[in-house]
């Protein structure tokens, strides 16, 4: 007989400090009608080992995952045993197994799926792979959401470049964004970080909305973003990518991995990019998008043991200079010797870490600590103010995970301590805070088959400012049917405010900050921010004329308890910062329906509804720049061959907020709501074969050319009291064309 085994391999949540700990999937057979059914008992074992697993008698599996090997062995009775390479940085493998009398020959076909949501799991995980970032030029992590529905990607003002991200109708600074799960995008970072990550770098995304696991940190309120890098040991040998688009913005990337011996392998990651040329395409006065130039390169080495010991560790660097302002501003004349608004953001960053492990005989049983040092400097000027900032931070997390009798039963106990040492000075402020905060940690998790799932978990930290406080999350998981998952969550979270990253974009304006009802025994003389997630997912797989469909809701209320509020409704002149006195809520319902409607031609549609809420002191306002209503729609075409991918992704927004300006002067006074608009982008790429590896692409952003008018309040004076670049809703620039290569060595 002729087996044919179709691994479909679906990105999932790197769960652990080191690797996935199991393999999770079903195994089924496609019979002679060409029906597909469940294979119960299934025999999985990886290759010269004893370590396997039966399926259930629904066809489904949970197999530990092993460093010892990536070749799996897949048996059923009536069928010839064969071998499948898995690449182990995966959570879930689905295996299609279908007899022939007339072939001989076996053929093993693994097709990873662009993104995917998570289905056994009581936590909620959507991952983003590399081909669902190849979808558009993704050039660093603030650009791999522009196919996704459910993060929001906007630039931050009209002047400095800077991208920011909404997640549930609220800020990135609420959403906990790690690197390999340990806090990355924080505090001074929160502001330009999102522009550190090179996309080539980028093995995986992944995204849990509401609460995350305690395991994490208590900072996460809307969600958890994680980042995977490629890693040396299963990546391309050379990875070489270049781009450029119509500003001229040229980046270049060299990834290179080199398996030493079997023990150890290292990885040299190397980025720059440089924006040469200024364009004011809406004749304001003021260049659309700042030049400058980045330069980031990072050394990974992995090593694994036969005797149960694993780890990685590495360091990177980057230097990031970017200039704006008015056209004829010069970066290398001090702003005070000329007449012209410039803006200068000058960044350096160190990163540091070490992720070990130990996996023990016992099944399901390992320890790992991650350990990290960051530290981030800045230095920027914004016409005559100046902003510096200094980041210093230690972070250690210590994790075992074992059973309790079987692997029906789990836990996950811990420590971490969290050390941050945090300067910013600004025009007469002059903030500093080091916070120390140990902490523990546990985590149960029950499964009762593939029906229900609990996750729940408690942390407790001392904190040098707030003291004692808990952090429980809970997740809920009930099948209803094979098909139909219902998901339910609710968490508490807490953070320390960084004021003046966290709102950088007020800094390119002529507001004043003005801080009201400040506690002087806390960092910047602000509480702490104190919210609880609740959330509700419903996830339905169907079949639609043969093809595979899936249908997702998504709800989730935001409640705090205490939110530093940036008020910029009272004064035109001012932002008023301070403790919530009110309510404050962010409600979301999403929407999402993904269909392959042809052979090779996908389909997302997703609908997302937004109510975001806060006390100000003129009263509850909804939140400013954010859109209630958004619409979006991805169309994804490969061919047979996979030479030609096309993608075609299209968002409409509907109106947005905009800060009060009623005491302006008429000429600067702008209108209560935006307009609707359209957003369109597109993406061709051709690939050649495996002799030849490369892949070229083309694209467009924005491409119906429409742009905000008027973008810069104010920008004919821009030393004058009414000066605000801060109110953008829509692009700046305009139509933007842009092509690239990539160039792979596996």
């Amino acid at each position: 007989m002729k087996l044919y085994i179709t691994s479909i391999a679906i990105l999932l949540w790197y769960n652990t400090t080191l690797a996935q700990t199991k393999l999770t999937g079903t195994i089924h057979e496609i019979n002679s009608k060409g029906d597909t059914i469940t294979l119960p008992g299934a025999n999985l074992r990886w290759l010269n080992t004893l370590q396997g697993i039966n399926a259930n008698n629904n066809g489904k599996f949970e197999l530990p995952i092993t460093n010892q090997t990536n070749k799996l062995i897949i048996s059923y009775i009536g069928f010839n045993n064969d071998t499948a390479t898995i690449d182990t940085t995966q959570a879930v493998a689905n295996f299609y197994l279908s007899a022939s009398k007339n072939l001989k020959q076996v053929t093993i076909v693994y097709r990873k799926l662009s993104s995917d949501y998570s289905y056994l799991g009581a936590i909620k995980i959507e991952t983003i792979g590399q081909r669902e970032l190849a979808k558009a030029a993704c050039c660093n992590l603030s650009e791999s959401f522009e196919t996704n529905p459910s993060v929001d990607v906007n630039f931050a003002d009209a002047v400095t470049g800077a991208k920011q991200i909404q997640m549930l109708g609220l800020s990135g600074q609420y959403s906990l964004i790690t690197k390999e799960n340990m806090p990355y995008l924080r505090g001074l970072a929160s502001a330009y970080g999102l522009t550190f990550i090179p996309g080539t770098w980028i093995q995986s995304i992944q995204l849990i909305k509401g609460a995350g696991s305690v395991i994490n940190g208590y900072e996460s309120f809307t969600g958890q973003i994680n980042t995977e890098l490629q890693k040396p040991d299963v990546s391309e040998r050379l990875y070489f990518n270049s781009y450029v688009n119509a500003n001229a913005r040229n980046e270049y990337n060299l990834n290179l991995a080199h398996k030493i011996n079997k023990t150890f392998s290292t990885g040299l990651l190397l980025h720059s990019s440089f924006n040469p040329l200024k364009q004011d395409m809406n004749h304001d006065g003021f260049i659309d998008i700042p030049t400058g130039k980045q330069i980031n390169v990072a050394n990974r080495w992995n090593y694994y043991t036969n005797k149960g010991f694993e780890g990685q560790f590495g360091a990177s660097y980057l230097v990031d200079n970017k200039a704006g302002g008015q056209n004829n501003f010069d970066i290398k004349t001090d702003v005070t010797q000329q007449p012209l608004y410039g803006i200068g953001i000058n960044t350096e960053k160190i990163d540091i870490y070490a992720k070990n492990g130990y996996l023990f005989t016992k099944p399901e049983t390992s320890m790992g600590l991650q350990t990290s040092y960051t530290q981030q400097s800045q230095n920027n000027f914004y016409g005559l103010s100046t902003y510096t900032g200094l980041q210093r931070t230690f972070y250690a997390n210590y994790i075992f995970q074992s059973m309790i009798n079987n692997s029906n039963n789990k836990y996950k106990l811990g420590a971490s301590y969290l050390w941050d040492n945090v300067v910013e000075k600004y025009k007469i402020y002059n903030f500093k805070r080091i916070e120390s905060v140990p902490g523990v940690f546990a985590e149960y998790a029950y499964s009762y088959y593939t029906i229900f799932n609990v996750v729940a978990g408690l942390r407790a930290d001392y904190h040098n400012y707030y003291g004692t406080f808990l952090t429980p999350r809970l997740h809920l998981r009930y099948e209803f049917t094979e098909d139909l998952v219902l998901r339910a969550s609710a968490g508490r979270a807490l953070k320390t405010a960084t004021v003046f990253a966290e709102n950088a974009s007020l800094m390119a304006t002529s507001r004043e900050f003005y801080f009201n009802n400040v506690n002087t025994n806390m960092p910047n003389g602000l509480n702490p921010e104190i919210a609880w997630n609740y959330g509700l997912n419903l996830l339905y797989k169907l079949k639609l004329k043969q093809r595979n469909a899936q249908f997702i809701i998504d709800a989730y209320r935001t409640d705090f308890v205490n939110q530093v509020i940036i008020d910029v409704d009272a004064d035109t002149r001012k932002v008023l910062v301070s403790n919530l006195s009110g309510k404050s809520f962010s409600n979301t319902l999403q929407t999402e329906f993904n269909w392959e409607i042809i052979k090779q031609v996908d389909v997302r549609l997703a609908y997302r509804y937004v109510d975001t809420r806060s006390q100000y002191s003129t009263g509850v306002l909804s939140k400013a720049l954010l859109s209630k209503h958004r619409a979006f729609i991805n169309i994804g075409y490969e061919t047979k061959n996979k030479h030609w991918q096309m993608d075609f992704t299209t968002q409409w927004f509907g109106k947005k907020r905009l800060p009060n300006t009623a005491q302006s002067p008429v000429e600067y006074i702008r209108a209560e709501y935006t307009p609707n608009y359209i957003n369109i982008n597109s993406q061709v790429t051709y690939r050649f074969n495996k002799k030849f590896p490369l892949d070229i692409y083309v694209g467009v952003e924005n491409a119906t050319n429409y742009t905000q008018p008027n973008p810069i309040v104010a920008n004919d004076k821009p030393f004058g009291s009414y000066f605000d670049a801060s109110m953008v809703w829509a692009s700046i620039y305009g139509r933007m064309l842009y092509g690239g290569l990539r160039f792979k060595i596996k």
